[in-house]
């Protein structure tokens, strides 16, 4: 397999992240890449490089690796492997900022601006930073870098790991470390240490997450679609309001501009009143699956909802849109898929009417909304009538595959080489290199084109 084909990962650690208690053997750590291809990976425990093998130092099978031999806490592990970036990106993985598709660690990796801390560069046994001693009041500190690099690092209070927020803030572009109540009692006059890696060009990390966020709606405008982790807890799929414009007749069907359409459907878990601002699903089909506001239909009644606790839908609005609040019984389907009629004839207001699921019409993920004539022959569309459908929908892949992580790092790197070409114009300086940019385009090409949703009308 080429090496354009895989997606580098290292990851840093310590033995106390390992299962089995300090100093034992067959200790185990589990990769978040579950379930996906790794390859060529590479293991070294506090500076010493380890042999695959059940007759020396490390098994691994699937995303399970076993130690063999003696493994302390204390011990720094770095995994150096890579992934198909056909499989899917773990959740796991994803950076603390709001980015989807890739994380600047991934990014420093691809294009070779990372160092870490410990380093492996220098001799002997490396050994984490030395950031301080503690007063007992004290609350700032400074790494020896700045420039570190988001989700990398962390803190040590006497060599027991802090906890961000809770102990401390860290400003990753100057390397600021500020104390928190909690962090200076647990610091005490103890050692602060840190492991962390960090830009070695001087990038700052506020600009290379700009830099990943343009680039991942540039994915999102390239392919007409979007990309959510769907086994996150509450995902924050994208909602869409679209009116149909189209004054024609398709088979008495409407198709949704952007795709693929997620329709998150559950169950009510009991009977609730007109009047219920707490609604409970089944917990087979949870609160979890639903974005944490948001619309749902029950029957011919539009539910809003502001939170969710467990199986609960909270801060319920009952009978928006023009519905009429209703009860509704143990078991009745909820949908978050929301389709309206307009009844109304050429040069009239608008007046819509809620179309209820498997009554009146039906949806599925290719954006394909019909209705059941026999329980309604009055069509869906209606020549020379605009805006006779308005739909609510969700939409967007439920996995973020590694492919797409693949094709952010790439536009990535393209688009901090393009910043630095013209900085080097502006600086009177002529590096630029054409074919540089043209570089990966090919295969950008192939991972958009295998993606890509083309808008689709009704006519």
């Amino acid at each position: 397999m080429a090496l354009t084909n895989l997606l580098p990962r290292t990851i840093t650690t310590t033995g106390a992240s390992c299962t089995g208690s300090d100093g034992a053997s067959n200790r185990t750590y589990t990769l978040p890449d579950v379930g996906v291809f790794l390859s060529g990976i590479d293991i070294v425990v506090s500076g010493t490089t380890l042999i695959e093998g059940v007759t020396y130092d490390f098994t691994r099978i699937g995303s399970i690796v076993t130690f063999l031999n003696a493994l302390w806490d204390d011990s720094v592990i770095r995994f150096n492997y890579f992934i198909t970036f056909g499989a899917a990106v773990s959740s796991a993985l994803s950076t603390s900022t709001s980015l989807k598709y890739a994380t600047p660690l991934m990014l420093s990796e691809v294009i070779g601006i990372r160092k870490d801390i410990p380093s492996w560069d220098v001799a002997g046994s490396p050994i984490n930073e030395a950031v301080g001693t503690g007063t007992g009041s004290a609350t700032t500190f400074y790494l020896d870098q700045k420039s570190v690099i988001s989700d990398s690092y962390t803190l040590y209070a006497n060599a027991v790991a802090m906890s961000e927020t809770t102990h401390y803030d860290l400003n990753a572009d100057s390397g600021t470390i500020v104390l928190t109540e909690a962090g200076v009692a647990l610091l005490s006059t103890n050692a602060l240490t840190a492991s962390y890696s960090y830009y070695d060009n001087g990038m700052l990390d506020s600009y290379i997450q700009a830099v990943l966020s343009r680039t991942e709606k540039e994915v999102d405008k390239s392919i007409n679609s979007t990309f959510t982790d769907g086994t996150a807890t509450n995902p924050i799929y994208p909602i869409r309001t679209e009116i149909q414009s189209s004054k024609g007749i398709f088979e008495d069907r409407i198709i949704t501009e952007f795709k693929p359409l997620k329709d998150i459907e559950s169950a009510l878990d009991g009977d609730i009143t007109a009047t219920a601002t707490t609604i409970s699903l089944t917990s087979t089909q949870g609160g979890e699956q639903y974005p944490t506001t948001g619309y749902i239909i029950i029957g011919s009644e539009v539910i809003t909802y502001t939170g969710i606790t467990d199986d609960d839908l909270t801060g319920c609005s009952r009978g928006v849109l023009g519905t009429i609040a209703s009860t509704h019984s143990n078991g009745d389907a909820v949908h978050s898929t929301i389709v309206f009629r307009s009844d109304t004839t050429e040069s009239t207001a608008v007046s819509w009417t809620v179309q209820p699921w498997q009554t009146s019409c039906f949806v599925n993920e290719d954006g394909l909304i019909y209705k059941f004539q026999g329980a309604d022959p009055e069509p869906l569309t209606r020549v020379g009538v605009a805006e006779r459908v308005k739909i609510i929908y969700l939409y967007g892949y439920d996995i973020v595959p590694g492919d797409i992580t693949r094709l952010t790092l790439l536009l990535a790197k393209r688009s901090l080489m393009q910043d630095n070409i013209g900085k080097a114009i502006i600086a009177g300086r002529n590096e630029f290199k054409p074919e540089m940019l043209n570089a990966d385009a090919e295969e950008i090409s192939q991972i958009i084109n295998s993606y890509i949703i083309l808008p689709m009308g009704n006519t």
